[in-house]
């Protein structure tokens, strides 16, 4: 079962994962945050955006829970 604040790894559209957090549950979809790399969907990032946070909606079953110590 996931919750709001869980840290997850988020599939990412050119499939790779980035580690994000759940900041919105719904019935079957969750809302992630997550930190922006060299691409965001798909697309090459301008520098300045690298680092700020992506936002992205996805079936909940997709997302691996990062188990913390």
């Amino acid at each position: 079962m996931l919750n709001i604040g869980d840290k997850v790894m988020v599939p990412r559209t050119g499939g790779g994962e980035s580690p994000g957090e759940i900041i919105e549950l719904y019935t079957t979809h969750a809302r992630v945050m997550f930190a922006v790399g060299d691409t965001y969907n798909g697309n090459p990032v301008p520098d300045k955006f690298r680092g700020c946070n992506g936002y992205k909606t996805i079936r909940q079953d997709l997302l691996k829970p990062i188990k913390e110590d």
